[in-house]
């Protein structure tokens, strides 16, 4: 497992994937309360940071390394 790159709203993105099984921007953007420009933009970052050519290759590799699972750290 590597640390985790993925920013709090990136994270947000890629949980909401998981959730409502879809990486369509238009969907996302109206669960995330986020406008499909801004959803489309930040799995762009997302994929740059991972270094993976698709939206799906992004959640799988967030999924892989368990980036998207919920820490039981309290702060």
């Amino acid at each position: 497992m590597y640390d985790n790159p993925l920013t709090p709203a990136l994270s947000d993105l890629m949980k909401a994937c998981q959730k409502f099984k879809t990486t369509e921007s238009k969907v996302l953007a109206v669960h995330l309360n986020k406008s499909p420009a801004t959803v489309r933009t930040e799995f762009q970052r997302a994929m740059a940071l991972m270094n993976v050519n698709s939206r799906y290759a992004a959640l799988k590799t967030a999924e892989e390394n368990g980036w998207l699972e919920v820490s039981s750290k309290k702060h």
